[in-house]
């Protein structure tokens, strides 16, 4: 006993130690910590936004600027609903819920960081206002004594009111009345329930929760609050319900700003690890990519043909800053359709060595397994190559080709491109781009950047730094790369969407001056399409066009047609003083002459003869790493069959190869020799000056003239001898009549 009375005593005096040493440090740390209750006003401040000639763009107010309103002017049920979400012992506790605190401290222990800090109303309108949002001791206990001292000066209406007059709701909006005209468009005195417990829920994370950014989980958290507020007695079943009924806002594009690049900005604003709403009340200077003069002429680029919505990105390829940026859909993710050839089966299987720009494919119809893709109007075109199916857009063979490849594959490739894809658009329907949700326009952009990039990736961004009043860097971008494709890879992808823009699906580009690669991409039914893209490039921009409808209505626009027009406008727009480097092409590229007969009757790739004349090859671009091996020898010694045969007492020698190769044939009589023919030949050749009782030897020689005009010669063929009979009494037409006894010659 005498023992254990010793240990009770010695860790009782190690726990007054500890006590003593922490009040001596809470008093130490807070001693000058004084709550200042001006900070619960509205510092009225906004961001600067500056374009890439750093000259002042606009500015995005910091709002909800002196638009307080009293706690007792809004709805109970507005009241309840933060309450509610946030803090459901307010009007019960002073301001420290000791019990969350102590919670907090075990779980922060036991994670051995400061991952937790139990938070009531009091203490976070404390830790929004007066303090800095760093995770420490030091800070925390700061919260407390103000929290203590915020409790004894102020009523909790007026703690309410504070709160919610500060509370940072997104997409810049500070306090519930800036939310409330955001959102709703009305006065927070005027909010319904649904609307109230919206906006609870968009507290606890403005860039997850918001309804303009991720609807789902924004209605699935103001669910759980209407749920929670009709069990503790706040709401009645009818109003839970009807509450429940309630649709999300949708958004107001107007709402920050008429221009969607400034939107854009706050965006990605917002999503930086950096963005603290109210370390930041003081308003900032964020500097962007944004070509003024360029971003004026996407905003009001329009002809009398536009039938549906539209959207406009255009990329600085060297920085992966964008330029300009309009959408009138909002930034929505869509079916990309053919637009996704390039990137999920084309440049992949090139990548794998898979195919060429040459490799002939065969498009027919075709049954995978169940899943039979059709080309446009059911037209099929036989052997083709790959260059010619991609600049086409034919779907048969790119699905081919994605069976080929693997699916798995593919998709690894687009994951590394910005492009990640759910399990359920795993399927070979993917090398059309029929995928469930889609991707945006600018996540399209970026990933055909990585082409003009030489295969390398970059994300893309609308912001280069940010400054803060005073001048200090809070942030500077630098572009996270990565490759995804090899150089070769790209400069013969790029190759093929040069014939795309020149004769394939995006020719209206065909009259630009410069190195310019192009993919168009068409979505819909057989009611009518639904989507439209076209993306170019040249060395120095990427621009990307998309037209269509947020709401999926129908219309009769192709990605060849009036988006093709805009990237030409766009184009010419930019590059009308000064027009753009050649797109740089890789030393691991290397030209080869093929042989066309080979390639088109046979469907194979051969490596041309030296003396093969140039009519008769085609030149092709290869990786270094995957040249064709085989060579043709069609010419290499010039041969040729013939066989002989008589009719109506005339030779005919039947002849082959004769598209390719002249021929000399001779007659020997046994006295002399005579040249019939010494040029071209059609497949027949016949000889009808012949001699009774005489006997004929022809012989062929087949030769070619090559392009430097030497002549090359073949074996010489001898064909059996023919005898000519000499016969009395031969009936006319003898053949006719059946009658084999009177032949005018032998063959022998």
């Amino acid at each position: 006993m005498k023992v254990l009375k010793k240990v009770i005593l010695l860790l009782l005096c190690l726990l007054f130690i500890l006590v003593s040493v922490f009040a001596v440090y809470y008093f130490v740390v807070t001693h000058n910590t004084k709550l200042n209750a001006a900070k619960f006003e509205q510092a009225g401040k906004f961001i600067a936004i500056y374009d890439i000639e750093d000259n002042k763009a606009a500015e995005i107010s910091l709002s909800g600027a002196k638009q307080n309103v009293h706690a007792d002017e809004l709805p109970d049920h507005t009241k309840f609903a933060f309450i509610t979400a946030e803090d459901r012992s307010f009007y019960k506790h002073h301001g420290l819920d000791y019990k969350g605190m102590a919670r907090a401290m075990l779980k922060n222990l036991q994670a051995r960081s400061f991952l937790q800090g139990a938070s009531t109303i009091s203490q976070q309108l404390v830790k929004n206002t007066q303090l800095t949002n760093e995770k420490t001791l030091e800070r925390k206990l700061k919260e407390i004594k103000l929290t203590k001292q915020l409790e004894k000066h102020f009523t909790k209406n007026q703690i309410l009111e504070y709160y919610l007059n500060t509370i940072y709701f997104g997409h810049a909006c500070y306090g519930i009345t800036s939310a409330s005209n955001y959102y709703f468009g009305k006065s927070p005195t005027e909010l319904n329930a649904a609307e109230s417990a919206m906006l609870a829920a968009v507290i606890r994370s403005p860039n997850h929760y918001s309804p303009f950014i991720n609807p789902e989980k924004c209605k699935m958290i103001r669910d759980e609050i209407l749920k929670q507020m009709k069990n503790l007695g706040y709401l009645n079943q009818n109003e839970y319900s009807a509450a429940k009924q309630t649709e999300l806002p949708v958004k107001n594009e107007n709402s920050i700003s008429s221009q969607c690049y400034l939107s854009a900005v706050y965006e990605e604003f917002e999503n930086m690890p950096i963005f603290s709403p109210y370390a930041l009340r003081d308003g900032c200077k964020i500097y962007t990519y944004m070509d003024s003069d360029l971003q004026k002429y996407i905003e009001n680029l329009k002809t009398d043909a536009d039938r549906s919505g539209k959207g406009i990105t255009v990329f600085d390829n060297k920085t992966g800053g964008i330029n300009a940026w309009f959408s009138s859909e909002g930034n929505i993710s869509r079916q990309p359709g053919s637009l996704l050839k390039p990137l999920a089966v084309y440049a992949p299987a090139m990548e794998e060595n898979l195919i060429s720009p040459a490799s002939p494919i065969l498009d027919e119809k075709t049954n995978f397994n169940g899943y039979s893709p059709s080309n446009y109007k059911d037209i099929y075109h036989g052997y083709i190559s790959v260059r010619q199916a991609l600049s086409e857009s034919m779907n048969v063979p790119a699905v081919k080709i994605l069976d080929m490849l693997g699916i798995e594959k593919s998709a690894a490739y687009l994951q590394k491109a910005g492009l990640n894809l759910p399990d359920q658009d795993k399927t070979l329907s993917l090398a059309l781009g029929g995928i469930s949700k889609g991707f945006t326009l600018n996540q399209l952009a970026a990933a055909y950047a990585m082409f003009a990039n030489g295969g390398t990736y970059s994300n893309y961004s609308f912001i280069r730094k940010i400054e803060l009043p005073d001048g200090y860097k809070l942030y500077e971008r630098q572009a996270q790369k990565r490759r995804v494709f090899s150089e070769d890879t790209t400069s013969l992808l790029n190759d093929m969407l040069k014939t795309a823009a020149k004769t394939g699906t995006a020719k209206k580009l065909s009259s630009l001056p410069y190195d310019i690669c192009a993919k168009t991409g068409t979505c819909g039914t057989d009611k009518g399409n639904t989507d439209a893209w076209t993306v170019s490039y040249t060395s120095a921009h990427t621009i990307a066009v998309w037209m269509g409808n947020a709401d999926n209505s129908l219309t009769d626009i192709t990605g060849g047609g009036l988006p093709c027009h805009y990237a030409r406008l766009l184009n010419e727009k930019i590059y009308q003083n000064n027009p753009p480097a050649p797109i740089q092409k890789s030393t691991d590229v290397t030209e080869c002459k093929l042989d066309k007969i080979a390639y088109e009757r046979d469907h194979k790739l051969l490596i041309a003869e030296d003396s093969e004349p140039e009519k008769y090859t085609f030149t092709e671009l290869f990786r270094k790493n995957n040249v064709p091996v085989e060579k043709s020898n069609l010419f290499t010694d010039p041969k040729a069959k013939a066989s002989i045969s008589c009719k109506d007492a005339s030779v005919v020698i039947e002849l082959n190869e004769t598209e390719y190769f002249s021929f000399i044939i001779k007659r020997n009589d046994g006295k002399n020799t005579r040249v019939l023919l010494d040029g071209p030949c059609d497949t027949l050749f016949i000889d009808q000056n012949l001699q009774s009782n005489t006997r004929y030897v022809y012989s062929v020689i087949p030769y070619f003239k090559d392009s430097n005009g030497i002549i090359h010669r073949g074996q010489e063929i001898i064909l059996p001898s023919v005898y000519i009979k000499k016969s009395q009494n031969i009936p006319s037409e003898w053949w006719k009549a059946g009658n084999k006894n009177f032949p005018a010659f032998l063959i022998y």
